[in-house]
């Protein structure tokens, strides 16, 4: 079975060599594979034919990065030619450091961190920081120190212990108030 890596590089390089119909296959599988590929739903924005499929691919891209200029420009500039055909649910998150939209609470919904590593404004349920791709969902102690126990504490060990949520009590991020 080939690799989510490898079907990424071809679906590119099929992409750069303006195969577009292969390129849209092989991306297609690496984002059934991995829905969070940021890198896939941008380079499938390009080779899909319908805009509306572009809007949903770039606001996927949003999604994941909310900070990505180019997915966010893209966006923009299809929905100044064809309109915004996004269902509301299918909306992506606002740019960092952006003014609410309307309706929106804000803090009460989720708020706002900022990233331990690079000062970037991170959503409270973001598991990486869009910015340096830090794990902000861990304490500095778990993360930079060989110290378990925090970890171990809430039920998190193996493997998974790098990427999984960490609801420790010891996690105090800053807020952005």
């Amino acid at each position: 079975m080939e690799t989510t890596r490898a079907l990424l590089e071809r679906g590119i390089q099929a992409a750069r060599a303006k195969r577009r119909e292969e390129a849209r296959q092989l991306l297609l599988q690496v984002v059934e594979r991995e829905p969070y590929n940021e890198q896939a739903w941008l380079w499938l924005s390009g080779v899909v034919d319908d805009p509306r499929d572009m809007q949903v691919a770039l606001a996927n891209v949003l999604t994941i990065n909310p900070g990505h200029q180019a997915a966010r420009k893209g966006l923009d500039l299809l929905r100044q030619r064809y309109g915004n055909l996004l269902q509301p649910e299918e909306e992506p998150p606002p740019a960092p450091g952006a003014a609410p939209r309307a309706g929106e609470k804000g803090e009460e919904e989720g708020g706002a961190l900022r990233c331990y590593s690079c000062g970037a404004e991170v959503y409270d349920v973001a598991d990486f920081c869009w910015k340096c791709h830090a794990v902000v969902h861990c304490c500095e102690n778990c993360l930079y120190r060989r110290e378990t126990a925090c970890k171990e504490r809430m039920g998190i060990r193996g493997p998974a212990a790098s990427v999984v949520r960490n609801r420790c009590p010891d996690w105090t991020p800053e807020r952005i108030s």
